[in-house]
């Protein structure tokens, strides 16, 4: 219950918690008013590309989903400046912004000024955090099946490939790659509706 009460406080007063580096984080952030972030499958890849080049310095990701007009990740801090993740968080939007504004002839922000950024509170909501950012797409009826949608970690998890996702610690904390993939099959819509969706107070 006290995880529970600190998540609807941060819910409710839109409170930015401090990167610290021991915590897990949800990290959140849409485009502004009826605007999309991604058109086009090079967009997706750019952002990504975009994101491995000022986070992957400052943070550990473990989980992420982007759709047309939002995104979400997983991560951890590895540096110990706070001040310094928001900064590369705003310097990633600023340049994925302009590329997209320059390709599709717009002026102005594409991503909402303030990002939001949840503290995730033990393991199981931790397991939570991870199935949710992972059936986005099917939450948003983008894509029927989530294990096959191109714009999240989900299948980078349970393939082979090289990442700079840290694979090895999320299927860790699921207890192996089977119990991992069993997880996500399972019906767990009221729990991440109730307790981990904050967009629609973004």
């Amino acid at each position: 219950m006290e995880t529970l009460y600190f998540m609807v406080e941060e819910l409710k007063t839109n409170y930015h918690p401090p990167f610290l580096c021991q915590n897990f984080y949800h990290i959140y952030n849409k485009a502004v008013g009826s605007d999309q972030l991604f058109y086009t499958d090079e967009n997706y890849k750019y952002f990504l590309k975009k994101f491995s080049f000022f986070m992957n310095n400052v943070v550990d990701t473990y989980a992420f989903c982007l759709l047309p007009n939002h995104f979400h990740f997983l991560i951890t801090p590895t540096a110990n400046d706070p001040g310094l993740i928001s900064r590369q968080f705003k310097r990633l939007f600023i340049s994925y912004s302009m590329a997209l504004n320059k390709q599709r002839g717009r002026k102005g922000n594409l991503f909402q000024k303030n990002f939001k950024r949840k503290v995730v509170f033990g393991e199981d909501h931790l397991k939570n955090v991870v199935h949710y950012i992972h059936v986005n797409p099917l939450h948003h009826s983008i894509f029927t099946d989530f294990r096959n949608y191109p714009y999240s970690s989900y299948k980078i998890i349970v393939g082979t490939g090289p990442t700079y996702l840290k694979r090895t610690e999320v299927i860790d904390r699921f207890s192996g790659l089977n119990v991992f993939i069993d997880f996500h099959t399972k019906n767990k819509i009221d729990i991440w509706k109730e307790l981990l969706s904050f967009e629609e107070n973004a």
